[in-house]
């Protein structure tokens, strides 16, 4: 800026900088004004449910009336209700009951992969990132309370099913469940190479996975056939978190359970939403190679 137009410029600004440091002190989103706030108050639902939660710790410490069977996937269900007062009751009674903070921590881990499992493709693409974040986070909660379980890390509990709560329109409508599929003939894991190579095999994928799975197949070749998934596109970091989040969250569940073919059919769908991409990768690893090894990447004719 020239000197001419400095002098002309500072006393303007002189003026309206001091008028905006208290604007932009006080600034708020409207996120921060609504969506924990409307149509019901969460932040003050999370306040009461954790400042009762030594009480309810002590009770169930002293009794223990929880299904550990099916009470998981029961309570996991509840917390994709429209009506968060209902869930947040549900993971009181279970805590009171005396479920183990494993199972609280899977049942939250296991709602938010339905949302995986259920997500619509007429969402924004982008949405995926939605289901996909608090998917992850759900296993990082269930993960620590297997490792170091403690009443403050059990808070996170209800953040973190209030936080699936908010991803609920992502499942309106929701994707049929691959259970409801028609019935065919057995999945051939080979077939979810197609969902790789072609747009829009995203529920093909989930119900391949799902049917391989319900016909008795070996999860490892499940496991193995998502994880070539990754090798043979240019994953990213988001699908290497799913990928690991889905299998850590898979083998937590007893084996030929419904619930673990549901999360490994929900991560073929997410899988399948981002594929195929340019598949760059083993040019990549062609070129590192050839680095490591000392050769020349290109010489002159």
């Amino acid at each position: 800026m020239a000197r001419t137009e400095a002098l002309l410029w500072w006393p303007a600004a002189a003026e309206v900088l001091p008028t905006l440091v208290d604007q932009t002190a006080s600034a708020s989103r409207s996120e921060e004004r609504g969506s924990w706030r409307y149509p019901h108050d969460l932040a003050a639902m999370v306040d009461a449910a954790t400042a009762e939660l030594p009480e309810r710790l002590r009770a169930g410490a002293e009794r223990d009336g929880f299904d550990h069977d099916g009470g998981v996937a029961k309570l996991a269900w509840s917390i994709l209700s429209d009506d968060p007062t209902e869930f947040v009751t549900a993971i009181d009674d279970a805590i009171a009951a005396g479920a183990e903070p494993e199972e609280l921590g899977r049942a939250v881990a296991y709602a938010a992969a339905l949302r995986i499992t259920r997500f619509h493709t007429q969402n924004d693409h982008g949405d995926w990132d939605e289901v996909h974040h608090a998917f992850t986070a759900a296993n990082a909660l269930h993960q620590a309370l297997r490792r170091a379980p403690s009443p403050e890390l059990l808070r996170g509990v209800y953040h973190t099913a209030l936080r699936i709560h908010l991803d609920r329109f992502l499942n309106v409508p929701a994707a049929r469940l691959p259970g409801l599929v028609p019935a065919g003939d057995a999945s051939d894991l080979a077939d979810l190479q197609g969902c790789w190579d072609r747009e829009g095999g995203v529920d093909e994928a989930g119900t391949i996975v799902y049917r391989f799975l319900a016909g008795g197949g070996d999860p490892a070749e499940v496991i193995a056939a998502l994880g070539h998934a990754l090798l043979t596109e240019d994953a990213e970091f988001h699908w290497l978190q799913t990928y690991e989040a889905a299998v850590r969250s898979f083998h937590t569940w007893p084996l030929a359970s419904e619930e673990g073919a549901l999360i490994l059919a929900g991560t073929a769908r997410f899988l399948a939403a981002h594929t195929p991409t340019r598949r760059e990768l083993s040019q990549v690893v062609r070129i590192a190679t050839r680095l490591r090894r000392g050769e020349a990447l290109f010489e002159e004719a």
